[in-house]
């Protein structure tokens, strides 16, 4: 992997100069929560939902009803082309950029077939010759983005594709608000981007009692059709499984303040880099306290959402002021834009629609961000959060963490060296959870290279 390829050339060079001495050690209420038997090193309070998710039997019911009128083995031919097409999807090229492709390419038309030395008027008329040669290079490497239509046809192909997936991303962010923030009782919810309202249904596992109002957003009235569709149950009924649920085809105007604002899985259908923070800034300034955001754990959802942090993380303004609340333990620049070509994604299970076929286990990677309004509290540890999957082997186990410094590093734990409570917790933890510890890294010079 291109991770272990940095690893092993930044190692190198920190060699030429230093070594490095890394001190670890377990988080002293943790500690004593494990010795007085008040929980186990298994579960201990950095977990976070690794169980498999999946869609409630209601939700289900409501899908099975919906599709009675399609024919089934069709949908689900058309279903998997789009999801296909939905993870290769990348940000469109912006125009700045594009102009300079133009010009590279045809600067490599030109070295390629010396015109060069040819006059101007020679030159101009043999580029008209290979214009063909050059648009078809520009194909080759400008990535053709356009919008996709969610007509009632392809809306009924994303709730099919989509919704599980979706679902359980959402349901494993929400889970470590709910967990890390016992006070957080949000009365009003902002979907921008709501599609088939998977983010209504998550947020109901953990504030069903406390919300009262869901502001859904989509630019799609088919989508708010079938969001609706589900809310009754299908076709054919006329009970309302939430009540206060609200749909819109654009952002309002009015400057209300909702307590969880999320868009997930939309930003790539905006058409430029200006449109997706000017969304960003509309749905920041209708935050009263969390913004989620997720995306694929593509390469395109990783750049997207590291462009969401750094936008908010640089607005200084004591009102709209903000820190990373998850999964970054620190507001620095992100160490794998830095130093590394791997987006930061994580791994959640889930059981796919038992549609057409028996329902399976499945993996979803998906990027995100959770950013809450004002200041990180002083008393906050910022432990280290897993970054990949714990490689665990006989008698250790090697994790790799992102730190409050902002740097990735990477720990090997044995019972002897760090003790068997700390040895046990990094065992028993995955990929997305919080490690309990602090991490003290020294560099010690070398004296011997002087």
């Amino acid at each position: 992997m291109n991770y272990y390829k940095y690893k092993k050339r930044f190692i190198s060079l920190i060699r030429q100069f230093s070594s490095v001495k890394t001190t670890v050690k377990l988080d002293e209420n943790v500690s004593n929560d494990i010795s007085n038997s008040t929980i186990k090193p298994r579960y201990h309070p950095g977990r976070t939902l690794s169980k498999t998710i999946h869609v409630p039997n209601n939700i289900i019911g409501s899908i099975q009803n919906i599709l009675e009128d399609h024919p089934a083995k069709s949908v689900i031919e058309d279903c998997k082309i789009l999801i296909r097409y939905l993870k290769a999807r990348l940000t469109p090229v912006e125009k700045n950029h594009i102009n300079v492709i133009k010009r590279e390419v045809t600067q490599e038309i030109l070295n390629k077939y010396n015109l060069d030395t040819a006059s101007e008027e020679k030159k101009e008329k043999l580029l008209l010759g290979l214009n063909g040669k050059i648009q078809e290079r520009l194909k080759q490497k400008i990535y053709n983005w356009t919008p996709i239509q969610y007509n009632e046809y392809n809306s009924l192909l994303y709730l099919l594709g989509r919704f599980a997936p979706d679902y359980a991303a959402l349901v494993r962010v929400l889970y470590e608000i709910s967990i890390k923030d016992l006070q957080f009782k949000p009365r009003s919810l902002f979907d921008f981007g709501s599609g088939v309202g998977t983010v209504t249904w998550a947020a109901k596992n953990y504030w069903d009692k406390n919300l009262f109002e869901y502001f859904n957003v989509d630019s799609s009235a088919h989508m708010n059709d079938l969001a609706q569709l589900m809310l009754k149950g299908g076709r054919g009924t006329t009970q309302v499984n939430l009540k206060g649920v609200f749909y819109r085809q654009f952002l309002p105007a009015n400057n209300i303040a909702y307590d969880l604002v999320v868009c997930s899985y939309s930003l790539l259908e905006l058409p430029s880099r200006r449109a997706r923070l000017q969304t960003i800034l509309n749905l920041w300034n209708k935050t009263s306290q969390y913004l989620v955001v997720v995306e694929q754990g593509s390469n395109a959802g990783f750049q997207i959402v590291n462009e969401v942090r750094e936008f908010i993380l640089n607005i200084k303004d004591g009102i709209n002021q903000g820190y990373v609340f998850s999964p970054c333990p620190h507001d620095a620049s992100c160490p794998r834009i830095l130093y590394d070509d791997t987006p930061c994604n994580f791994e959640v299970s889930y059981a796919s629609l038992p549609l057409g076929a028996a329902s399976k286990i499945c993996k979803e990677r998906y990027c995100y961000i959770v950013l809450k309004k004002g200041s990180r509290n002083e008393d906050d540890p910022q432990w280290p959060r897993i970054v990949r999957e714990p490689l665990v082997r006989s008698r250790h186990t090697i994790c790799r963490l992102c730190t409050k410094e902002g740097k990735l590093d990477e720990i090997i734990f044995t019972a002897s060296k760090h003790g068997k409570v700390t040895y046990h917790c990094a065992r028993s933890s995955k990929w997305g959870d919080l490690l309990p510890i602090s991490v003290d890294i020294k560099e010690i010079k070398d004296d011997s290279t002087e």
